[in-house]
């Protein structure tokens, strides 16, 4: 069964709203301030220039009531989408990463963009500059294909190709050839972005498609990626 999530957005009527990724809210509460709530999430909002961009609401009341949507990337013309979020423990600042595709004119290639934000006394975030976390775009495709897929083992199980039979790979896979992989899965990325934090550092993961496994084999090698970096001061 395959089960394709759409990012549903506040103007659902829109004709571009659709977005294969990961959909949900990021939530986050304040270590050092009871009933303070921070969620990340991607939406188009009034935006028409692409599918998403990345917001940001606070609560100070335990959700209870929240501030008006923040809108986190300052460039919205491409799409960004699939937040992560983390607080200091001291909650005194925030951290905000997600994918964007600026860079590309085509709206294709795809970078890690992320952004501080400064915690006041009584709740609200003021956000810094954003910055930039991948050095190089990478593309959000992992083809998993190779030159011959129709013989079992001969493609990546964690993307294969389009509408085919993963019992050839997975034994616990049913047999029945109308069990193939959905076409729409062609332009999925693996949804192992995450964050955390301690008192001196955020800690960040993301899946990465920048490196060509090899000629031979038409396929980028999907990796998972980590860094660490300081609060800012």
């Amino acid at each position: 069964m395959i089960l394709n999530l759409d990012l549903i957005p506040s103007n659902a009527g829109a004709a571009d709203y659709q977005f294969n990724a990961w959909p949900f809210p990021v939530p986050a509460s304040n270590p050092a301030k009871t009933g303070h709530l921070y969620v990340a999430y991607a939406d188009k909002g009034d935006n028409s220039g692409d599918k998403a961009d990345i917001f940001l609401v606070a609560s100070t009341n335990s959700g209870t009531n929240w501030t008006s949507p923040l809108r986190v990337n300052t460039v919205w013309t491409n799409d960004q989408w699939m937040p992560v979020l983390a607080v200091k423990p001291d909650g005194t600042k925030l951290f905000m990463a997600w994918y964007d595709r600026r860079g590309d004119p085509n709206n294709g290639l795809m970078a890690v963009y992320g952004r501080w934000g400064t915690i006041e006394t009584n709740g609200s975030v003021s956000l810094q500059d954003e910055f930039r976390i991948t050095p190089v775009s990478f593309p959000p495709v992992f083809s998993g294909t190779d030159t011959n897929n129709l013989i079992p083992g001969k493609y990546d199980p964690a993307y294969p190709p389009v509408q085919v039979n993963l019992h050839w790979w997975y034994s616990d896979w049913p047999e029945d050839p109308t069990e193939v992989t959905d076409p729409s899965l062609a332009k999925h990325v693996g949804e192992y972005n995450g964050s955390s934090a301690d008192t001196l550092n955020v800690y960040f993961t993301w899946t990465d498609n920048r490196i060509q496994l090899s000629p031979r084999f038409n396929r980028l090698q999907s990796d998972i990626r980590f860094i660490k970096i300081n609060w800012p001061q």
